[in-house]
């Protein structure tokens, strides 16, 4: 079921569903609280070095192109993915079972980098569709279910327990004169369009709105990628 969405963002932390067109993005809170806690109970630096992500949809038509950004809540660091594309993987779960389109991609930060962009507050994912317009949503778990995130570091790797997910729409006319500089964290390879759409994606503020514990039915996930299994 595509969920078309209008200008701004919108919390869609219990759809399905969602249409992001080129431009838009999905941001998911990624707290460290659990890392911490476990790491510190093994006397293990607090801050992860890495950052694991897999998001599991109904099967695309097409491999699609994202960036994943992962960003400071106070938008002062960020850190730029590869470019990402769907892979064809396999799904078991009580909702669903059968054929699945995976997206994946790690990220590996320095001591100094986590802890600017996890210390004072979670930080946010951002799946940034740079191609074209697609549905993305495994029905009928939610789109807060759909990502898995993992934090590693010093032998030590937990699950994050996710809080909300916004969509953020990039239809509305862009501000100039709102684009800002690349921050010293952020790791650009893209041209002038991705910069606007991070700006975007910053003055948004999607991580104010995207605040909670994960909700609903829980489930495994088996997807399994021509790279092997993901966890």
């Amino acid at each position: 079921m595509a969920l078309p969405l209008g200008a701004g963002t919108i919390d869609v932390s219990a759809q399905v569903a969602a249409l992001l067109d080129t431009g838009d993005a999905l941001s998911f809170t990624v707290p460290s609280w659990n890392f911490s806690i476990n790491a510190g109970n093994y006397g293990l630096p607090v801050y992860p070095t890495s950052v694991g992500f897999t998001f599991v949809s109904a099967p695309q038509d097409s491999p699609g192109q994202f960036e994943a950004v992962l960003e400071s809540s106070d938008d002062s660091v960020s850190v730029l993915s590869s470019a990402l594309s769907f892979v064809p993987g396999t799904f078991r779960g009580p909702g669903y079972s059968g054929a699945v389109s995976v997206l994946e991609g790690s990220l590996h930060l320095s001591e100094t980098l986590s802890q600017q962009l996890f210390g004072s507050s979670p930080a946010v994912l951002f799946l940034l569709n740079t191609g074209t317009a697609l549905t993305m949503g495994l029905p009928p778990y939610t789109l807060q279910q759909d990502l898995n995130v993992s934090l590693g570091g010093g032998g030590l790797n937990v699950g994050a327990p996710l809080g909300g997910v916004a969509l953020m729409d990039s239809s509305d006319p862009p501000d100039p004169a709102a684009t800002p500089e690349p921050s010293s964290g952020l790791l650009l390879t893209g041209g002038g369009a991705l910069l606007w759409a991070l700006a975007k994606l910053r003055r948004s503020k999607l991580s104010r709105g995207a605040e909670g514990a994960l909700e609903g039915d829980s489930y495994k996930l088996a997807a399994c990628s021509h790279a092997g299994l993901l966890k």
